[in-house]
């Protein structure tokens, strides 16, 4: 699936993006509540969309709405207690239409790698990452073919991301699923999407591969755009020791330029 954006007005700011499912896309961005609502086509088509080269339309603009899923952050509701309980409310609040919603909410849960015997677990209960995987689960249970992430991996740490990773990988090779992380950490984005688009000041700065844009390290600094923690590392020995250092994702791989060059 591609997502083609083309000249489409928000709040008088002029956006042009494309989105595939090929890759991981990141887009880095202080507005995380405006992009969410563009790639959930709730504004007015004031501009064109293109979904698989079909032109979003009022006519068509519902259901490709449906074909969307956000992840949300888990928020506390009085009276939801178990996962179950949060699972039939996810259904009944929008409406989903599923024959067979106790099969749907199993298989769904069996996709992000949990069993049945989470359901009658009381939510606040869960670990961080179950947290997580249940709402990776709960958003599945529309058949989304766009799944949307805000900021998910804040409270994670390293191997529970890794382990997040891997499961919207299996999303994205598997399923055909689009996958789109929407945060300003730069970090997240580095390690973690193939492909980036940095927006700043409501403008589309850059949009290409993710480790060629943070090799452009002068133009994001210009712009006052977040360099990930290890890519500024590498920057910095590179500019200390005048030697040319490849910029890697992982710091063993720095570690061994290191001995190599100096």
């Amino acid at each position: 699936m591609e997502i083609k954006v083309n000249k489409f007005i928000i709040d008088n700011k002029e956006y042009n993006i494309t989105i595939n499912s090929k890759d991981i896309t990141g887009i880095y961005t202080n507005n995380i509540e405006r992009i969410k609502k563009l790639l959930n086509f709730k504004y007015p088509l004031t501009g064109d969309i293109y979904i698989d080269n079909k032109r979003l339309t009022d006519d068509n603009v519902n259901y490709y709405q449906c074909r969307v899923s956000i992840v949300e952050t888990y928020k506390p509701i009085a009276f939801i207690k178990t996962v179950l309980d949060y699972m039939n409310y996810i259904i009944v609040s929008k409406n989903l239409q599923i024959k067979k919603p106790n099969k749907k909410i199993i298989d769904s849960l069996k996709i992000v790698g949990l069993d049945d015997r989470y359901l009658l677990q009381e939510f606040n209960t869960l670990s961080n990452s179950e947290k997580e995987l249940i709402q990776i689960a709960m958003s599945l249970l529309s058949n989304p073919e766009i799944i949307i992430l805000t900021n998910q991996f804040i409270k994670l740490d390293l191997n529970n991301q890794k382990k997040i990773y891997m499961l919207l990988t299996r999303l994205k090779e598997q399923y055909n699923k689009v996958i789109i992380f929407l945060t300003n950490d730069a970090n997240i984005l580095y390690k973690y999407c193939s492909k980036c688009i940095i927006i700043k000041n409501d403008k589309v700065l850059i949009e290409e591969n993710t480790k060629n844009i943070y090799s452009k390290i002068e133009l994001l600094k210009r712009h006052k755009v977040s360099i990930p923690e290890i890519v500024d590392f590498t920057y910095k020995a590179r500019k200390l020791k005048k030697v040319k250092l490849e910029y890697h994702q992982d710091i063993r791989d720095i570690i061994k330029d290191i001995y190599k060059h100096i």
